[in-house]
């Protein structure tokens, strides 16, 4: 479904040249290190990552603090706590690689830049929006005097920059700095470039979040049409741009246009995958909501049924990607009065639920409103009452 995190945003820069180990390993220490850690980084094995990085700090530490290396070392080692989301050991370690690069770089190299872009990133991520719009706004600064106020390096920065005024609401001043964005990308862009679909898609985020749908839709009009030149019509690479264009539809209630889009995501998903992977699942249950929202009950429930077996043969019967879609299928059913057929599914849902989240997690409050809902209409008032209570106790801890 639609993305609302902004390009840019949480990408930290990884910067410097890293070396290739040949046949015969003369690779530096520090080279070896950052490799085997960069490896691992992608791996998702961060604990090894950690100590590979550890040790080219340790390397790195050596060289003396006018050695770049010791910044990128930092740099890196502060992304792998981020991406654990260990925000206190990652800000020290950015500060320090932004110290160091502005005595060994000055203050205008844009190498700084994607320093300062790193911590603001950091701040961004724990909403101290204030220190990361300054933040951001400098490394802008210092890529304009750098490069220039039309390089393509600087749509990163205003991105970025936009990311942060949108999430304080200040939405007009965070559509200069994006259309600006898309400016840039256009005068060097050609017409199937990715920098492209990603420049117009977040100009029509943003007008999307300012529920002005009228603007929004042709910008993703035009990022579908660049995507399908560049992949071919029946890409699944299409799905996001597809997805996002049919989510506008909807809000306007265009659904007719809506389901055109979900079943072409559906279709290309099929084809690119088969019939039984569980990427086709977000697009069948957005076109079971369709057809709810238009009261289409019967279309809705083969959808939802079909999500349901893909995602329990893939998964098993105990995950919570599985509890969510029978919550989905006991709610239609509730509201086609089949409380047979919606009962045991909320059971099924809330058991599921409880184990994978605990007890007291909100998705479990929710699975308990929606089956106390049920108890309601069958008019079992005391067991009704009872889930209210404890749903109640939950929201008073």
């Amino acid at each position: 479904m639609w993305n609302g995190r902004w390009a840019g945003l949480r990408a930290v820069v990884l910067t410097g040249v890293i070396g290739l180990t040949g046949c015969e390993d003369t690779t530096p220490p520090w080279d070896r290190h950052v490799n085997r850690g960069d490896r691992l980084m992608q791996q998702g094995r961060f604990e090894e990552a950690k100590d590979a990085y550890d040790a080219a700090l340790k390397e790195a530490e050596t060289f003396g603090e006018r050695d770049p290396r010791l910044p990128r070392t930092l740099t890196r080692l502060a992304s792998l706590h981020d991406a654990q989301g260990d925000y206190a050991l990652a800000e020290p370690l950015l500060n320090r690689a932004v110290s160091l690069n502005e005595t060994m770089l000055g203050d205008q190299d844009p190498e700084l830049a994607a320093s300062l872009s790193n911590l603001a990133a950091l701040h961004y991520a724990q909403q101290h929006f204030d220190e990361a719009q300054t933040l951001f706004e400098r490394a802008l600064h210092i890529r304009e005097q750098a490069l220039g106020e039309d390089h393509r390096d600087l749509t990163m920065d205003l991105t970025n920059l936009a990311g942060v005024l949108a999430a304080r609401k200040h939405y007009d001043q965070a559509e200069v700095y994006l259309q600006r964005a898309l400016t840039i990308t256009e005068q060097d862009a050609d017409d199937n470039d990715p920098a492209l679909v990603e420049s117009l898609n977040n100009l029509a985020l943003l007008y999307h979040a300012q529920e002005h749908d009228e603007q929004a839709i042709p910008l993703l009009e035009r990022a579908l049409a660049v995507n399908e030149q560049r992949l071919g019509a029946d890409s699944p690479g299409l799905s996001g741009s597809l997805n996002n264009l049919a989510s506008l539809h909807m809000a306007q209630g265009d659904y007719d246009k809506a389901e055109t889009l979900l079943k072409r995501v559906i279709h290309v998903q099929e084809k690119s995958f088969g019939p039984e992977n569980p990427r086709l699942v977000p697009g069948l249950t957005e076109l079971a909501k369709l057809y709810r929202v238009r009261g289409q009950l019967e279309q809705a429930e083969p959808l939802l049924v079909r999500a349901l077996t893909i995602n329990e043969q893939k998964f098993g019967p105990e995950d919570a990607k599985v509890a969510r879609l029978l919550n989905n299928l006991a709610l239609l059913y509730l509201l086609q009065e089949r409380y047979d057929k919606a009962e045991p599914l909320f059971t099924r849902a809330l058991s599921i639920n409880e184990t994978t989240l605990g007890k007291d997690h909100p998705t479990v409050a929710r699975t308990l409103k929606n089956y106390s809902a049920l108890l309601r209409k069958t008019h079992r008032e005391q067991e009704a009452e009872a889930l209210e209570a404890r749903i109640a106790a939950m929201q008073q801890e």
